[in-house]
């Protein structure tokens, strides 16, 4: 009760707040209570949805799924020595080109990847061999069938298989789901080949074009540091003796700079370009696996008893539009005697039309 422009006004008191396991409790209850009140015909249309459930929960084929955890191995360390990265950084040199987790974790589940997990062959239980593609299609195909037979391959692979990336750890799961154990674990395999290959490539790709950027930096630093040299060796040609003379000291001084400055940066050049080489020439795995791809002993899918308990809703959910369909022609049969006529003589011409098809 509250007082508003001195007069007393009652407050409704609010509904009592239900968290959602009262609510689904509540409509258990209401939906046990109307196949009850309903009877025989309640109890059909919740046996046949819950029949119907466990059909399809029985077809549909068990799925299993493997997982592996792996971590990218990031790109060798810079060979530029602490007191001139400043000065490589200026000169674009000493970048960290590496790439994050999450793109590995995106690359995983990408086009090239997936097509050579499809194109590799896989033994199924029954013993033959065999590609994603064909054993999707099935029975024999044309070159035409194929390409549809892979992209279908592709859309069924690319819904089974997940990858997450943990930024804190850097680490990268990837988990695929098959209707065989030993496949789920083949296919994962795969996919971890596919992807340390994909990367060693990209690796040598990118340090293939820095060689040919520090091949001419190499030629232009080795120019420069000749031009140094040449220019400091003539000075002192020219100037045998210069203790007594500040400004010969002087430039003395500044041409030893600018040829201290040219041999750092050529030593800085001729490593990285050293480690190009050496980076476009390596091929040794780059990703280092954590946990092994398994053979799954549990079966992840497909969720029978969710399956089940959904067409069993289902079936309520139909009696309760019956109900409600009866109530709307009662309704109108007493309300609307003219439409229930029209309505009936429609469902007449119905019937007949059925009987002589």
């Amino acid at each position: 009760m509250t007082m508003i422009g001195g007069q007393q006004r009652v407050t409704p008191p609010s509904e009592p707040y239900e968290s959602a396991p009262d609510v689904v409790e509540r409509w258990v209850r209401s939906a046990i209570a109307a196949v009850i009140l309903s009877g025989r015909r309640g109890l059909i249309f919740l046996t046949v949805g819950t029949a119907v459930g466990i059909v399809i929960a029985l077809l549909l084929p068990n799925r299993y799924e493997s997982t592996a955890g792996f971590i990218a191995q990031k790109s060798t360390q810079s060979l530029i020595p602490s007191g001139l990265q400043g000065l490589a950084a200026s000169i674009g040199l000493g970048q960290d080109n590496d790439y994050s987790p999450k793109f590995y974790a995106d690359l995983a589940s990408s086009r090239p990847i997936l097509l050579a997990a499809i194109n590799a062959s896989y033994r199924i239980p029954s013993g033959d061999s065999t590609t994603l593609a064909d054993y999707i299609a099935i029975e024999h195909i044309d070159e035409d069938s194929r390409a549809l037979a892979t992209e279908a391959a592709l859309k069924d692979l690319a819904k089974r298989v997940a990858a997450r990336a943990d930024v804190r750890t850097n680490i990268i799961t990837l988990s695929v789901e098959a209707r065989y154990p030993t496949l789920a674990r083949d296919i994962l395999v795969r996919l971890l080949e596919s992807l340390d290959s994909l990367n060693i490539t990209f690796r040598q790709q990118q340090s293939r074009g820095l060689r040919l950027f520090y091949e001419t930096r190499v030629r232009d630093a080795q120019v420069q540091l000749d031009s140094s040299e040449s220019t400091l060796q003539h000075f002192l040609e020219r100037n045998r003796s210069i203790q007594n003379s500040p400004l010969l000291t002087f430039e003395q001084d500044r041409l030893q700079r600018t040829l201290d400055v040219k041999k750092a940066v050529y030593t800085t050049i001729i490593q990285q370009y050293e480690q190009a080489r050496l980076e476009e020439a390596r091929n040794v795995p780059t990703l280092t696996v954590l946990a092994d791809p398994y053979v799954p002993i549990k079966k992840s899918g497909p969720p029978r008893r969710l399956i089940i308990a959904l067409f069993a809703m289902a079936g309520l959910g139909m009696l309760w539009l019956h109900k409600k369909m009866n109530a709307f022609l009662m309704r109108l049969r007493a309300e609307d005697p003219e439409a229930w006529r029209s309505l009936e003589k429609m469902r007449g011409l119905l019937r007949r039309q059925t009987r002589r098809s």
